[in-house]
């Protein structure tokens, strides 16, 4: 119902913006097109086996591979792309900890490491630790314990901790510093320069969506339309770049489609995160409520639902957690042609953990959370009546 608004929504917002004029209002048809195109998705999902999910976990490796050879070959890093792609990577990560395996985990914060050097943004790393920070609340708020941290002995962290501090020594500046140098030198310069970029970085925002939802109370019903570019004026002076959107899509959404696309935008989230939380009780569900808080993460401080290149990822993380917490483990009966009765179940379930975990059913049996009600065999015809037996034999 949520993507079916935003996609009406969506599409007058764009005939707005084409017949206004405003710049890449063509491209306001994500803002409608991606979320039914993540419900279809989350639709496909669930009618998948789970061993097709235990073959395409190696699509979780891709961000830090992608990372690494783009270190290598000198290519530009998207920091907010690769940071959404290892907060997700990472949040199923912690949860395949579980069966043993930390492989996963580990190549996630080698790439959050790449990340860090290549980059100095703040925003990608905070969805990486927001994401597995999340992941390790939900699963021990359950009292399980179900994440374990990797198989790192104290020696390596030992070993860890003073090769750190013999670097930190060796050089002067901490700018110069391994990984975390470019992170470090911002943080500097927002610290002593005041007209530097990093210092205004987040009073900037500020601006920006304090800007976009004043023009949103001007078009409450129907937002400002796509493609319309934000006129900020920070410190006296005119940005040149306002045309890149608000940096913050629950903003957007609001800016761009108005008041009321906005705020189911934000229910969907609040929503999402919800059913997740309360069926943290299994792992899986602790992985998809730490992805949709590194999903929420980059949204807050970057444009992840709104855009070509993230936008997509984002809305697939949501529709599929919304969809996919809440259906049951039942198994479907060889035979069985889906003619049993449907029924609402009143806690919600989980439908990708025999996909992680490796056991369970391997068939997802119902959409959301659906139960099927045992079919009942037709009741066989009584045994004829036995002839009463005289007890003298006559």
């Amino acid at each position: 119902m949520c993507a079916i608004l935003l996609a009406i929504a969506a599409a007058q917002a764009v005939v707005r913006g084409v017949s206004q004029g405003y710049p890449g209002a063509m491209k306001g048809c994500i803002l409608g097109l991606y979320p039914l195109f993540a419900w279809a998705a989350a639709v496909w999902f669930l009618t998948q086996p789970a061993e097709e999910f235990l073959r395409r976990r190696w699509l979780l490796y891709l961000p830090t591979t992608g990372a690494l050879l783009m270190m290598v070959l000198g290519g530009s890093i998207m920091p907010a792309a690769v940071g959404l792609y290892l907060a997700i990577a990472g949040a199923f990560g912690m949860v395949l900890r579980k069966g043993g395996d930390s492989r996963l985990l580990l190549w996630t914060l080698i790439g959050s490491a790449c990340l860090t050097a290549a980059a100095d943004k703040r925003g990608p790393l905070l969805a990486v630790g927001a994401a597995l920070a999340a992941t390790t609340l939900a699963s021990r708020a359950c009292r399980r314990r179900t994440v374990q941290w990797p198989a790192l002995t104290w020696s390596f962290l030992i070993v860890g901790l003073v090769a750190v501090i013999s670097v930190s020594v060796a050089y002067r500046q901490p700018s110069d510093l391994p990984v975390v140098g470019g992170l470090v030198g911002r943080m500097q310069a927002s610290e002593n320069d005041a007209d530097s970029e990093a210092a205004n970085n987040v009073e900037l925002r500020y601006v920006m969506w304090r800007t976009a939802l004043d023009v949103a109370r001007s078009e409450p019903l129907l937002g400002a339309g796509a493609g319309r570019p934000i006129e900020v004026v920070f410190q006296g002076a005119e940005l040149d770049k306002a045309a890149s959107g608000p940096h913050n899509s629950f903003v957007g959404y609001v800016y761009y489609l108005g008041w009321l696309a906005g705020t189911a935008f934000a229910l969907l989230i609040v929503a999402t995160l919800w059913r997740t939380w309360r069926a943290r009780s299994h792992p899986v569900a602790s992985a998809w409520f730490g992805a949709t808080v590194g999903v929420c993460c980059i949204a807050f401080t970057n444009v992840a639902f709104e855009t070509t290149y993230i936008g997509l990822p984002s809305w697939l993380v949501v529709a599929c957690a919304f969809a996919l917490v809440g259906v049951p483990r039942t198994a479907v009966p060889a035979g069985d042609t889906g003619s049993a009765p449907l029924t609402r179940q009143s806690s919600p379930d989980i439908a990708l953990a025999p996909a992680l975990s490796g056991t369970g059913p391997s068939v997802v049996t119902a959409h959301r959370s659906w139960r099927r009600r045992p079919v009942l065999a037709p009741a066989a015809d009584p045994p004829p009546p036995r002839p009463e037996v005289c007890p003298l034999g006559r």
